[in-house]
């Protein structure tokens, strides 16, 4: 039905489901990999302003 995406650790989905703001940077992550265009670009400008 949709993209199937592999963690980047096998530990990753634990630790997101505990943290709210590592999951918004990982979902962000996964937007730039796969998203298109517009998706990556926005996703890319919201991680370049958070991590400063």
């Amino acid at each position: 039905m949709g993209q199937s995406v592999e963690p980047l650790f096998k530990s990753v989905p634990d630790a997101a489901e505990k943290d709210e703001r590592l999951y918004a940077y990982l979902a962000l992550v996964d937007a730039v990999r796969l998203g298109n265009q517009r998706e990556a670009n926005l996703a890319a400008n919201l991680l370049a302003e958070r991590l400063g």
